[in-house]
């Protein structure tokens, strides 16, 4: 039996939107630890929630190796444009 494919579309239940939220920003996490060690890509991942004031950061590697990089650095070469 597999997941059901959801519809993406704002959910107006504000607890169910708060369990969703809530989950998904750990399986973003979780994501972007797996990512930085097996690639050993540098990640940095910022979730902020305006409704309850929270904010969650990760960084792989040290937050000062993200200063000096942008989309418009020298060392970064981007793939796709979105």
């Amino acid at each position: 039996m597999g997941r059901k494919k959801i519809q993406i579309k704002l959910i107006q239940d504000e607890r169910i939107k708060r369990v969703t939220f809530k989950k998904r920003r750990i399986g973003l996490l979780k994501k972007a630890i797996q990512l930085s060690m097996l690639t050993e890509a540098k990640v940095m991942l910022k979730v902020y929630n305006s409704k309850d004031k929270s904010l969650i950061e990760y960084y792989s590697h040290s937050e000062t190796d993200f200063d000096n990089l942008s989309k418009n650095s020298p060392q970064v070469y981007e793939y796709s444009q979105f």
